[in-house]
């Protein structure tokens, strides 16, 4: 006697090839959608940390920049030693990409130091800015008092300048940094001040734009801004502003 066979079920058929497409088709969709989101979660946290990068480099550079400016002073308020071809000014030299001036700075007793601030391009990444910081030492000379001089200018000196690097990544070519404001608030116009308008500098408005991703199109640039006022500037003048 043999056994009647059994009609095949359903589940012994398999897919069909309509079944087939759908699946493939949804598996395709699926895959494009979670690359799509996982592409733009990557991208999403790349220019979040570019932002983030491009802020702590900014208040970096402001708040070294307005550390140092403060501490700007006339170098005969400070020691009784004479310095030899300084200036009646705090501020010696300003523009709005540079600026120079004696600063109670590391003072170890003989003197102020020379200190510049400005804002190069960055010789390690193109399209990319620095602030840096560049401080002269006094040297003593024979007889009492000091000068400022670096061996690179002088055979006879023997100091080297001490270069900083405050900030990176600044918008290059840059527009105006530091921009300066008079006893009465003024705006002092110009691109380099003249020695006339040095006297009348009374606070320093430091704007420092980082973008520290040149290539970077889609992530904005960062922009700090801080008024510095000098604290000395109403007394450390021998040239009284009129």
């Amino acid at each position: 006697m043999t056994a009647r066979r059994r009609p095949p079920t359903a589940s012994d058929e398999g897919m069909s090839v309509v079944e087939m497409l759908v699946a493939c088709g949804l598996f395709v969709v699926l895959t494009t959608m979670i690359s799509a989101i996982a592409i733009l979660s990557l991208r999403t946290a790349t220019g979040m940390e570019a932002r983030l990068d491009n802020s702590i480099q900014g208040n970096a550079g402001m708040a070294a920049a307005g550390k140092i400016l403060r501490t700007a002073v006339l170098p005969d308020q400070l020691d009784n030693q004479a310095c030899t071809n300084c200036a009646d000014t705090a501020i010696v030299q300003a523009s709005t990409t540079l600026i120079t001036f004696y600063a109670n700075l590391d003072n170890t007793g003989q003197g102020p130091s020379l200190v510049t601030l400005e804002v190069l391009q960055d010789p390690h990444t193109p399209g990319s800015g620095i602030l840096r910081q560049t401080r002269i030492p006094p040297t003593p000379v024979a007889g009492g008092g000091y000068r400022f001089c670096t061996r690179a200018t002088d055979a006879t000196c023997t100091v080297d300048p001490d270069v900083r690097t405050l900030a990176r990544g600044l918008v290059w070519p840059t527009a105006a940094v530091f921009g300066y404001y008079d006893f009465d608030g003024a705006l002092i116009t110009g691109t380099t001040l003249t020695t006339d308008n040095l006297p009348r500098i009374s606070s320093i408005d430091v704007v420092v734009r980082t973008r520290t991703q040149p290539g970077r199109t889609d992530v904005p640039t960062v922009t700090t801004v801080q008024r510095v006022r000098l604290p000395n500037a109403d007394i450390n003048l021998l040239v009284q502003p009129t």
